[in-house]
């Protein structure tokens, strides 16, 4: 159990506690990323209180850095539960501003010895605590693949000050079984909430049962056509972001967020402007293809820290693609009934028109706010409205019944009239 004093500085920190991308409190902080092997810790140290505590240099000149190195490693040891050290390597290691004042900023790559477990260790801590009575050092599980954390949570493990300089973490057995379902669940959530996404893939399927005539669309294709348009266009778009996923979390492959969030306003607009009129008529699939390259760059910030070792990754990557596969066929399989019922009657053409010009504004307003970096009322607004989007799409559909239905019913009574009168 912990001590009264020990307990409080938790719940103070906790309560003090920001992410590491905002953190603005003069206190340290080590984010962990678990794997079944080694262990990654994210470190930050305020560069005034690291000054004041050392009396050294906050430059990044390579002596600057050589000191703030040594420093680390004199005053972190981790060790396993046996009292064997882990080897500890400094991957990256600067000064910078990542929020507020600058920091000290850290990668570490835990390694523990041999027949010791990456998932408990102890950790003996004296970096600035020791020198600055009121500074304390906040410990936080960021992922941990093998208990199904992969989304940046943010699991607080402890936290240190003055004389109590040592913490035991303990994150029980490796499971790749959580893991993996995490991941199908984290797929589901990331393209559920991806409304650019779906808008993207929906814009692109509304013209898939129409063929081409000149720069209009025409004639409506053969059901048959129509299916096996749609599972290319679908398949050719989970190619292209499943590639860019793998080469994201094996390759670190990474473009910035800016240019990749415009590019995907801008396959939105022209995919909507090819709902109205042909702009490559039959090409659908490779265009598909092509910006789901583009589509899963911006899944690849969120798979950078699917588990550290290669069997974690593939299995992440794979249950992540398979939750995106789960929500992308049941968004198909919603919609394709309307298209299928509704492309035969004088109405389609009207939906096919809104729902383009819709697509078109919304991916204008998309690309404003990306390029500007500033929101506008329009997306907060069609944000709001797509949660309305099954409604839409179930009504559309009882529409295409009773009118497919309707029709039937009409032609079996000329059939039967035509009968009679023979």
């Amino acid at each position: 159990m912990l001590a009264l004093p020990r307990l409080l500085l938790v719940m103070l920190a906790a309560l003090l506690a920001q992410p590491l991308q905002a953190h603005l409190t003069p206190n340290s902080e080590m984010q962990f990323d678990f794997g079944r092997r080694e262990v990654l810790g994210d470190l930050i140290i305020p560069a005034g209180e690291y000054a004041y505590a050392t009396g050294n240099p906050t430059g990044n000149d390579p002596a600057s850095l050589k000191r703030a190195e040594a420093f680390l490693r004199r005053n972190i040891n981790v060790t396993a539960k046996r009292g064997a050290a882990w080897k500890l390597t400094v991957e990256r290691l600067e000064f910078a501003q990542i929020a507020g004042p600058p920091d000290l900023h850290a990668v570490l790559r835990l390694t523990p010895p041999a027949g010791a477990s990456a998932r408990q260790f102890d950790i003996s801590w004296r970096a600035v605590i020791d020198r600055v009575p009121n500074h304390f050092v906040l410990f936080v599980a960021r992922s941990d693949f093998s208990r199904g954390t992969l989304d940046g949570g943010r699991e607080i493990l402890g936290a240190l000050q003055g004389s109590q300089g040592s913490l035991s973490v303990d994150r029980g057995k490796a499971s790749l079984t959580d893991g993996f379902r995490a991941a199908v669940g984290l797929g589901m959530r990331h393209i559920a909430e991806g409304y650019d996404h779906l808008l993207f893939l929906i814009v692109l399927l509304l013209p898939a049962p129409l063929l081409a005539a000149g720069r209009r669309w025409g004639e409506n294709r053969p059901i048959g056509s129509t299916l096996w348009h749609l599972i290319g266009i679908v398949s050719a778009f989970t190619i292209g972001h499943s590639l860019t996923l793998i080469g994201a979390a094996v390759f670190d492959w990474r473009l910035p967020v800016q240019p990749v969030e415009i590019l995907i306003a801008c396959s939105i607009l022209i995919s909507a402007i090819h709902a109205l009129r042909p702009l490559f008529p039959g090409h659908e699939a490779r265009v598909a293809g092509w910006f789901g390259l583009v589509h899963g760059l911006a899944f690849a910030t969120t798979v950078s820290h699917f588990g550290l070792g290669m069997e974690e990754k593939a299995l992440a990557i794979l249950g992540f693609n398979i939750g995106i596969e789960l929500v992308q066929l049941a968004v198909v399989l919603s919609i394709m009934p309307a298209l299928l019922l509704l492309v035969h009657t004088s109405y389609y053409k009207m939906i096919r028109r809104v729902t383009g010009g819709l697509a078109a504004i919304a991916a204008i307003a998309w690309l404003i706010e990306r390029v500007f970096g500033a929101g506008n009322a329009f997306t907060a607004a069609m944000e709001s409205a797509f949660r309305y989007a099954p409604w839409v799409v179930g009504t559309l559909t009882l529409f295409g019944v009773v009118i497919h239905t309707k029709r039937h019913l009409q032609s079996s009574r000329i059939i039967k009239s035509a009968a009679l009168d023979r």
